[in-house]
């Protein structure tokens, strides 16, 4: 995609452009970041008065955008473990990540966009909410794709439409409500761990055996359980059910929760991930 239509992209979600300098990123003009702009034209007419900023870095003022963007670091903590391991132990799914516009960082990060909520106010900046992971609200102008830095460029890992509202665990953060061994009452997945361990004393319910099957191997494979057991795991809950699933359809359900988690590891791995 051209630059300027992923600037158009940005201004459109009410984000306030900046160009900054080439390999930088900053822009040395007086007012530095906050020379950003959610209109076109007018981003045009302060590059024609600034030609060095012609087809330079693009970034965008957090402190003007109704935006916030979670910081996720590679290159001094492994901030996706922290992460992961706050999602579990809030059981929310770790894949929530992704639900998100996210783009890889020319240090290896991640930065996940999220939109400000209608009626909620924008959270405080936090740096260091978690190990290896800020969340930049108000005082940051942060670089973007297209850019590149040392050669790295700044690439979307899933398409800017599914940029999504600020879910309350971006909130819980911010106020450094629990932490990696506390749990919460927030709950954004379907079925709780009880749940699915109810499932496999229980066998799966009619109706949803489908739904719970899936979400059952998702958490085992989250678990990093071995393959062969999950699906011994998805046999015995499904022999205790009271109608249970036929054979092939469990098999399709086994293999569609794998090839989901194994693009996930993938999606991880091209993140830069020990």
């Amino acid at each position: 995609m051209a630059k300027w239509e992923q600037i158009k992209q940005y201004q459109q979600a009410g984000a306030y452009v900046f160009m900054a300098l080439p390999n930088q990123k900053h822009n040395a003009v007086s007012g530095g970041y906050n020379n950003s702009f959610n209109n076109g034209d007018e981003l045009s007419q302060w590059i024609n008065s600034h030609p060095e900023y012609q087809d330079r870095n693009v970034g965008i003022d957090l402190s003007r955008s109704n935006l916030i963007v979670v910081d996720i670091d590679k290159h001094k903590h492994n901030g996706m473990k922290s992460i992961s391991a706050w999602f579990k132990s809030h059981d929310i799914n770790p894949e929530t990540i992704q639900d998100t516009y996210v783009e890889r960082t020319a240090s290896g990060g991640l930065h996940a966009f999220y939109l400000i909520p209608e009626g909620k106010t924008k959270p405080a900046e936090k740096v260091s909410a978690l190990q290896g992971v800020d969340l930049l609200t108000n005082k940051h102008g942060v670089i973007v794709a297209p850019s590149v830095i040392n050669q790295q460029p700044y690439r979307a890992i899933t398409p800017f439409e599914t940029i999504q509202q600020a879910p309350e665990w971006v909130y819980q953060i911010a106020n450094n409500r629990g932490s990696t061994n506390t749990p919460s009452n927030h709950k954004a997945t379907r079925y709780s761990n009880i749940d699915r361990w109810l499932m496999v004393k229980n066998g799966f319910d009619t109706g949803q055996r489908n739904d719970q099957a899936m979400s059952l191997a998702g958490y085992l494979f989250a678990l990093d359980v071995e393959p062969k057991s999950i699906y011994d795991i998805l046999q015995i809950t499904n022999e205790r059910s009271n109608e249970p699933l036929l054979d092939d359809e469990l098999g399709r359900v086994y293999m569609s929760a794998r090839k989901r988690e194994e693009r996930k590891r993938m999606r991880i791995n091209s993140y830069g991930r020990d």
